[in-house]
């Protein structure tokens, strides 16, 4: 090599073209495959990245989840993998503000939930609330579940539930139906079945009307209650971790950024669609849907009233205006409920 050949390589080894090179990132999938928001929603982001990057992104995803549910975080934190997703369930001891979305009956589908999420996190939350070491790319709401009876009862009044045997997942989902007078045996989904077929619990809440299906738990049911903005939305954050952000080059990471949020969220605009179809599927199957009356509805507000105040007091403390916070959250998902 000549001494010209051998300083220009140096000069482009140093240039900002060579710190752009093409970044493989392992992405953690826990879901199954056939899960519809890997295969509608993630799996399709995924690929429009690769796309608009011109390859210069690209993804691999582990055919099995490299940490159990808990440590999917810590795991990207920990440079097992470079990129996940985690329920922010999980999150609540660390980023409990996080928690919005997934307080009882504020969400009308899994898009208005995952856009109202995003837009307030930027306007409100993010002054706050923080997730170390990576960088934050979506929060998504799946679509809301509410209250199944595997009974005759049907839950027209709020003493229906005094007593009622309920399974529910951990978390805000216990401590609503808690306050309503129910005897709550919670788990995860995974335990799901095995709680209800069982006969432990005469009730269950939380999922929805796919999820009612893919748990096989359709024929222990007779019916469901549901509200306006239906009882409960699981939540998850996603992200990439610092150090593979930092080797995307600053085009790349606005690509990424813009696929991201506010149009991730969008993207959950299939499972709605998938949750509706499994809706009739559900009153084909024989199930009965029945709309809480207003008389309910108001009741159960009153009645979670200090867990909304409790939300309220953790973001007041964190110094971000949390009964605001919560107003805008609620105006976004009606605004985006009505085609904005």
């Amino acid at each position: 090599m000549s001494k010209f050949s051998g300083l220009f390589a140096a000069a482009l080894m140093a240039s900002p073209l060579a710190a752009q090179a093409d970044t493989t990132i392992v992405f953690n999938n826990f879901l199954g495959p056939n899960d519809t928001l890997y295969t509608d929603v993630i799996h399709p982001w995924l690929n429009e990245i690769e796309a608009q990057t011109d390859g210069r992104v690209t993804f691999h995803v582990p055919e099995a989840t490299l940490a159990p549910p808990p440590e999917l975080l810590s795991m990207v934190q920990q440079g097992i993998a470079d990129g996940g997703f985690i329920m922010t369930g999980f999150l609540e001891g660390s980023n409990p503000l996080l928690q919005i979305s997934m307080l009882p009956s504020v969400n009308s589908s899994a898009m208005a939930g995952s856009i109202a999420s995003w837009r307030t996190y930027e306007k409100h939350l993010s002054k706050a609330e923080t997730l170390e070491g990576v960088e934050l790319l979506g929060l998504l709401t799946v679509a809301p579940g509410s209250f199944y009876s595997m009974n005759d009862t049907v839950f027209d009044d709020i003493s229906d539930f005094q007593g009622a045997k309920f399974w529910a997942l951990p978390g805000y989902a216990s401590r609503s139906l808690t306050a309503l007078g129910a005897v709550v045996s919670p788990g995860p989904a995974v335990r799901m079945y095995e709680v209800i077929s069982g006969g432990v619990v005469d009730a269950y809440c939380c999922i929805n009307y796919p999820s009612v299906l893919n748990f096989n738990v359709l024929q222990f049911t007779k019916s469901v209650t549901v509200l306006p903005n239906d009882f409960y939305s699981p939540a998850f954050a996603f992200y990439l971790g610092d150090e593979i952000w930092d080797t995307i080059s600053p085009e790349d990471q606005a690509i990424i950024h813009s696929l991201s949020g506010e149009a991730l969220g969008r993207r959950l605009g299939a499972t709605d669609a998938i949750n509706q179809k499994a809706r009739e599927d559900f009153i084909a199957a024989g199930g009965a849907i029945h709309e809480a009356s207003d008389t309910l509805v108001e009741a159960l507000a009153e009645a979670w009233s200090p867990i909304y105040q409790s939300w309220i007091d953790t973001a007041d403390t964190a110094g971000i205006d949390g009964a605001a916070a919560l107003a805008y959250y609620r105006e976004q998902v009606a605004l985006v409920a009505a085609g904005n």
